[in-house]
């Protein structure tokens, strides 16, 4: 059983430059254009506070992620799709909302904003977050996206003997649960080795895996060595 002491120490966010892989593949090919008055959002949940690790590799995928989510601007069917990114360090707001060619113009202040903190790293207040910014905007359709190890370390957290156990239960209400029935697309990136089994489970019981079973959802969950494997085709339907 794997035991976290304090929050660990690290570094801010590398500084990998996003033009370097924002020849991402384009994803969304196949997307066939809305007919609702609202574009179709994709939300990030990118976890940035103490209880991610390895740092550097997370902020390889961020960097992926972010690089072919600027794709879609090419593209008529998905240029007016709404990100919206949420960090678990400062869960009670959005950190940053645009439409993919925002993204591609200022993807090295979203990087800025986007700095690994030693703090807690609250998911069930992101996802609250996630699920009343989802209520505000009424997009035609949604696409749910996690980065980072899936362990939870809720307000208050600032105490020195702050320890987290894995496997660690997923957090109750946590409003993953209902939006997972209602998005197009699940994918979770650099999930800790400890915690899949915990979320997949979670995801079943919920209906989730069901209807990727059935292909009404795209769904994958991402180990780091797997993440690590795909970069810059995280988003292409598998």
């Amino acid at each position: 059983m794997t035991i976290f002491g304090r929050l660990l120490l690290g570094t801010a966010l590398g500084a990998v430059g996003l033009g370097l892989i924002w020849g991402a593949k384009a994803w969304g090919q196949d997307t066939p254009a809305t007919t609702s008055t609202n574009p179709p959002a994709v939300f990030v949940l990118i976890e940035n506070g103490g209880t991610v690790q390895a740092r550097d590799e997370m902020s390889e995928n961020i960097n992926f992620l972010l690089g072919e989510l600027t794709q879609l601007r090419r593209r008529r069917a998905t240029r007016d799709t709404q990100v919206h990114i949420v960090l678990s360090a400062d869960p009670t707001q959005v950190a940053w909302s645009g439409t993919p060619e925002q993204l591609f113009l200022q993807g090295h202040e979203v990087l800025d904003v986007i700095a690994f903190r030693d703090t807690c790293s609250d998911l069930v207040l992101a996802w609250d977050q996630i699920e009343i910014t989802a209520r505000i905007t009424m997009p035609s359709a949604i696409e749910l996206i996690q980065v980072g190890p899936m362990i939870h370390a809720g307000f208050p957290c600032d105490g020195d003997d702050t320890v987290i156990k894995l496997p660690q239960p997923v957090p109750t209400d946590l409003a993953l649960a209902d939006m997972a029935n209602e998005a197009r697309r699940l994918l979770f990136i650099g999930v800790h080795a400890d915690q899949d089994e915990v979320y997949l489970d979670h995801l079943r019981d919920t209906g989730a895996l069901a209807r990727a079973r059935s292909g009404e959802v795209v769904f994958d969950l991402l180990d780091m060595a797997r993440a690590r494997a795909v970069r810059g085709a995280f988003l292409e339907d598998k």
